[in-house]
């Protein structure tokens, strides 16, 4: 699906630092009563590929994971599975459509349907940090129908150390799952991470081939060594 993005902005001094990537890439996020007065047209933006932030509170609880988003059916890993409102219906309660996408930890994504038919959803804005380029997503649906393997673990991360100055020498790493895919033959090729099994499978992605090229990388910003690992974090 192709992307429709706003104009650039400047990410707002008061943004919550968990969310400048989002507000850098789809513009400042806008109350709930602004929502439902633009309601069918964030929608039909939503079906053009376009994200909306929502924040229940654009100024106050600033560290809480309160923001949504109005976003297509694509940044849902499983759609089938989620709760489903009527346009109509959701528009007067769109306070508890949020609440339900964003509460921590059992919040889900709120599909939104027009006619019956699913036309966007309503997430918490935090599932949208980092996903991979459109472009380089498995479908998972497809991929496996094609007789590929997707297995789940869950990692239990680790605490970070400090030496006898007090000084970090190891980042904590979170705990979360992972989602391995790999091609009938079994050779991986794509591998996602995250909080929860669905943002997992939402992360799901395929390098780009010249990852793993033996020739010089381009400099597109993709570019790594053919003797470095492609799944290792980017050292710049």
């Amino acid at each position: 699906m192709e992307e429709t993005k706003p104009a650039q902005t400047s990410v707002p001094e008061r943004v919550p630092p968990r969310y400048k990537e989002l507000v850098e890439r789809w513009g400042p996020a806008i109350g709930v009563e602004e929502a439902r007065t633009r309601w069918g047209q964030l929608v039909a933006a939503a079906e053009g590929g376009t994200v909306t932030l929502v924040a229940m509170d654009t100024t106050q609880s600033l560290g809480y994971p309160t923001w949504a988003a109005i976003a297509p059916l694509d940044k849902v890993a499983d759609p089938g599975r989620c709760p489903v409102w009527a346009l109509t219906s959701a528009r007067p309660k769109l306070a508890l459509v949020i609440a339900d996408a964003t509460r921590f930890p059992d919040g889900q994504p709120q599909i939104l349907t027009r006619h019956r038919r699913p036309a966007a959803a309503v997430v918490a804005a935090l599932t949208l940090v980092d996903l991979p380029p459109d472009g380089e997503r498995i479908e998972v649906d497809a991929f496996l129908r094609q007789g590929g393997t997707i297995t789940l673990h869950f990692d239990a991360g680790q605490d970070g150390a400090t030496d006898e100055d007090g000084d970090v020498i190891q980042e904590p790493i979170p705990a979360g799952y992972v989602a391995i895919a790999k091609e009938p033959d079994g050779h991986e090729v794509g591998r996602g991470g995250g909080d929860s099994v669905a943002e997992a499978l939402l992360r799901l992605w395929r390098p780009p081939a010249h990852l793993y090229s033996t020739e010089p990388p381009l400099p597109d910003g993709w570019g790594t060594r053919a003797d470095t690992d492609p799944w290792a974090p980017d050292p710049r």
